[in-house]
């Protein structure tokens, strides 16, 4: 016995050379698997049906070790890992819009980010997985245990048990062999008990709850072809067929019965001859308990169901029953009926976390088949359906789903109050926002949907908060971490801090990437300026935060009202004469400030608006060229200025003659004394007296015209 614990040791530990652990973690934004692979592994993903596929390319498959997956990420984005029983890939399967991001962070550990939204545009990753590229481990042949072999033979050299499990130059025929026989040994000592067939258990002996690995597809899937698997053809994709709408038609499952007695009935009759479960009756109840909302309940009655019903409606009615429970379903039979009639519209749209990008959306069959719904119902499921409206800024949708919510008895006033606020920002409408997520506060204040949306609301009023919700979000943080709702919580806290000026904390709470450009948005509308120096000015040779462009220019122009030209360039970044005018504009005044009229007057090239003149004949006049900066200034509609600067060049006579005293008696100063040729000596020596005395005279009243400086 000690020698065969020494050898499953030593197997162990060969297993574990090739066991690929699988870890994950949530960022808030995105969602990371990180995969061990064996040092020097070539690796390759594609798309699937359902999300994505991972394998390895050496020709065989590691043993992929998935026990710690779920522990720290929830089902939001990923929802399904599982490994693939017909090539040993690792199939990740979505539960929302995403798309994998993958590399390689050293060697042998290769990183997958689900991250929502489309994927970059030609992501080499969104090519169909090529399932030729892998093979699974091949078990070599089984041979059945020999009762009377030779205990003492050597074993057989190429005996293999059929595992995924390469186990070299060892053989595990000893140790499987060794097993055997003390099992026989206790059998026959009555220790061990071998139970004969006999009669079947009232139980089913089969689990049939869903397993990650039990999805099997078999046959060709739609729209790829047979001599190609990895080549997608959409436009030979055959439409999926519709359900029946009677068989989905929730709305007609009540039977007129009040709920505990409708309960009662859905508990009755389920078992027929022998004490064995009726397939009839157990998808009776199965629609009465989806129709009270009872969607675990359901899925119990459905593993029920015998190995051989061939029902049509139990796939369907397992996926309605985690609709009903608020979930998704990735893999749900409806996926392919948003275009529907009837009932399967409805279903198909509660199956999504979003409707998909098109038309293909039968708008007015969801909704019906809404309203059609028991009152429970439609207060249950209605948030999440208008959810999925608003991101199709559809608010029309929107309203109609609200008030079938209102008119339902006991209908929590918050939820609608919540509704009402999240349309409204949808529609822009601040002010109303704002009103209507005072209200779901007040009626909720735990409740962190109530709270983000007040949030929103001032943000997108840029109005300062009251720093107590703040507190409030970071209390019920916890609560919310991971998945869509922590994310919406994260980011409402930071903005939170920043609406209560609380600007150093709300940058000290690590806000993603996706909310840095918010958080900036308000500390360059509110921040004080001191708060705002301390994190707005950086070195000429950093690199700006991440930032919507207008943003940028708004931070720009506040530094350079500051006089922080310098800082200001570095939130421009280069700018090119292909750029906006506004952009173009300010960083020439940057440069302007920085004494640098030359690069002004390139960024100002093409642009002859007055700002632009009058900024061009500041950089001309830095440059010395006086002439065309009083050109400049003409254009610009400036015309006392470009008159001043005509004198500066010394031509007094181009004053213009409509020019107010005293600037035009010093104007007839610069002009030639009359008859000073024709005059003799003396008359020259009494007009240059005469001139000398109107000269200073003329100097003498324009110093009183103009005001001293200002200042010391």
């Amino acid at each position: 016995m000690i020698r065969a614990l020494l050898l499953l040791l030593a197997l162990s530990v060969q297993a574990q050379a090739q066991t690929a652990r699988v870890l994950s973690g949530e960022h808030g934004d995105f969602t990371r698997l990180v995969i061990e692979l064996p040092a020097g592994t070539e690796w390759s993903v594609g798309r699937t049906q359902n999300g994505y596929a991972f394998a390895a390319r050496d020709g065989s498959q590691p043993d992929y070790d998935l026990s710690t997956v779920w522990q720290r990420i929830p089902r939001a984005r990923l929802a399904d890992l599982m490994v693939d029983p017909t090539s040993g890939a690792l199939s990740v399967v979505l539960g929302c819009d995403c798309h994998i991001f993958p590399f390689e962070y050293g060697d042998g550990i290769v990183v997958l980010d689900i991250r929502e939204g489309p994927a970059p545009e030609g992501s080499a990753f969104e090519a169909a997985f090529a399932a030729t590229t892998v093979a699974p481990p091949v078990p070599g042949p089984a041979r059945a245990y020999e009762w009377l072999a030779d205990r003492t033979a050597s074993p057989v050299a190429d005996f293999a048990l059929p595992l995924p499990l390469d186990t070299g130059t060892v053989s595990l025929e000893p140790l499987r062999d060794e097993l055997l026989e003390q099992i026989a040994k206790g059998a026959a000592d009555g220790v061990v008990d071998m139970r004969l067939p006999g009669k079947p258990s009232k139980q089913p002996a089969v689990d049939h709850a869903e397993l990650p690995w039990s999805h099997i597809r078999i046959g060709e899937a739609d729209g790829v072809t047979v001599t190609n698997p990895g080549a997608l053809i959409a436009e030979n994709a055959v439409p999926p067929s519709c359900a029946d709408p009677k068989l989905v038609d929730l709305a007609s499952w009540g039977d007129d019965l009040l709920p505990h007695d409708l309960l009662v009935a859905a508990r009755a009759g389920l078992y027929g001859e022998f004490d064995l479960p009726d397939d009839s009756s157990v998808l009776r109840s199965t629609r009465q308990l989806l129709y009270l909302g009872f969607g675990v309940e359901a899925r119990q009655h459905l593993d029920m169901l015998g190995d051989g019903s061939a029902s049509d409606a139990a796939p369907l009615y397992r996926s309605m029953s985690h609709l009903v429970d608020g979930e998704t379903d990735p893999l749900s039979p409806f996926l392919g009926m948003l275009e529907c009639e009837g009932p399967p519209a409805l279903w198909a749209a509660l199956a999504r976390d979003r409707f998909p990008a098109g038309p293909g959306v039968n708008r007015d069959a969801i909704l019906q088949a809404f309203l059609a719904l028991p009152a429970h119902q439609r207060r249950h499921l209605g948030p999440a359906l208008a959810e999925r409206f608003l991101a199709r800024d559809d608010a029309e949708a929107v309203r109609i789903i609200r008030d079938a919510m209102e008119r339902s008895p006991d209908v929590d006033q918050g939820t609608v109050a919540l509704i009402d606020a999240k349309a409204s920002l949808q529609q822009g409408d601040a002010a109303a926002a704002q009103a209507h997520a005072e209200t779901a506060v007040a009626l909720d204040g735990d409740r962190a949907e109530n709270l983000v949306a007040l949030v929103e609301a001032h943000f997108h009023k840029l109005q300062p908060l009251d720093p107590q919700i703040a507190e409030a979000l970071k209390a019920i943080r916890g609560e919310t971490e991971g998945g869509e709702v922590g994310a919406k919580v994260d980011r409402a806290i930071v903005l939170a801090l920043a609406l209560s000026d609380q600007g150093q904390a709300a940058f000290d709470a690590d806000p993603a990437p996706s909310s840095l450009s918010d958080l900036w948005r308000v500390i360059q509308a509110r921040a004080a300026d001191d708060d705002f120096l301390r994190q707005a000015v950086l070195p000429m040779d950093a690199t700006r935060p991440e930032v919507a462009a207008d943003v940028a220019l708004a931070i720009a122009d506040r530094l350079l009202a500051l006089a922080f030209p310098d800082s200001a360039l570095v939130w421009l970044g280069p700018v090119v004469a292909s750029d906006p005018v506004a952009l173009r504009m300010t960083a020439a005044k940057a440069q302007l400030s920085r004494r640098d009229p030359a690069a002004a007057l390139a960024l100002l090239d093409g642009i002859t608006d007055p700002e632009a003149e009058a900024m061009r004949a500041s950089a001309l006049l830095l440059l010395g060229d006086l002439s065309a900066a009083q050109v400049a200034l003409s254009r610009a509609g400036d015309g006392e200025t470009a008159s001043r600067v005509g004198l500066w060049d010394g031509n007094w006579s181009g004053l213009a003659p409509e020019t107010a005293e005293p600037w035009q008696a010093i104007a007839d100063l610069a002009q030639p004394l009359a008859d000073a040729e024709t005059t003799g000596l003396l008359g020259r020596g009494s007009l240059s007296v005469e001139a000398s005395l109107a000269a200073r005279d003329a100097i003498d009243a324009l110093l009183a015209e103009v005001p001293p400086p200002t200042g010391n």
